[in-house]
């Protein structure tokens, strides 16, 4: 009974960990979104830009419920917090995954969480100034429409279409941490490119808004090209030798330690 207590308290301590790392970004993400909400006029103007019929006249959003304006401002206040954030939660994720790394190789962590915020920044800059205003000027001028597009509608499209690729832009970095690890090889990766490509279109069709093909071919073509990326990056990534010492259990699993 004793051994099965001992055995059980490291992963309560973990689960605790986990549990204390969610808490902490939802209050980064909380005050991410109060900074945001003080520019909001400006980030809505931003995303509305692109919103041109085929002329390049602009096309004026407008509210169909009274509250719809407010909460329009709201969302997108949160979603531009998530990315003010990043740092400070991206900083939380990585210190949850140190201590399960060995002691040589949380050194790596500093070059990750860099890395890891500029990956996310880049990824949601390179879709809005790219595939967002592509893929919002061709469904605008698809068929002999008169454009009344609803704020709230139009800015949980840009939202849900901008921020995924901030999360698919991770991917050499997921990979690289995979390999070194030795989750998964180069080879490995090289031998089911096919099998990637499928799954990135699955990913793409639940991650874009809208179910047509062309918004799902934006984001998946990135992602694939992301995914070549990773692989040529892997060749220069050596996998954990299988020598080395596995980690204390304790070691391993203590809520405590961080980069």
């Amino acid at each position: 009974m004793t051994q099965t207590k001992e055995n059980t308290m490291p992963l309560l301590a973990h689960l605790d960990e986990l549990r204390s790392v969610l808490i902490w970004i939802l209050v980064f993400a909380a005050v991410g979104t109060g900074i945001a909400y003080l520019w909001h006029p400006d980030i809505i103007a931003l995303l509305t830009k692109p919103l041109t019929t085929p002329a390049g006249e602009p096309i004026k959003p407008v509210i169909i419920r009274p509250a719809e304006g407010f909460f329009a401002s709201l969302k997108v206040s949160f979603f531009a917090g998530l990315v003010v954030a990043s740092p400070a939660i991206f900083w939380k994720i990585w210190s949850f995954i140190v201590p399960a790394l060995y002691p040589h190789e949380r050194r790596w962590v500093y070059i990750f969480l860099p890395v890891s915020v500029l990956l996310f920044v880049g990824g949601v800059v390179f879709a809005y100034m790219t595939v967002f205003q592509v893929g919002v000027k061709f469904l605008i001028a698809f068929g002999d429409f008169n454009p009344m597009i609803s704020i709230n509608e139009y800015l949980s499209f840009a939202l849900t279409f901008i921020l995924p690729f901030g999360i698919v832009f991770q991917l050499p970095l997921v990979t690289l941490f995979l390999v070194r690890i030795g989750v998964v090889s180069r080879d490995f990766l090289a031998r089911y490119r096919k099998h990637a490509l499928l799954v990135m279109f699955i990913v793409a069709a639940v991650f874009t808004p809208t179910p047509d093909m062309v918004s799902q071919t934006l984001m998946a073509l990135p992602m694939y090209l992301l995914y070549e990326v990773s692989v040529q990056l892997a060749r220069f990534v050596r996998p954990r030798p299988a020598t080395d010492p596995e980690p204390k259990p304790e070691e391993a699993l203590s809520p405590r330690e961080g980069p």
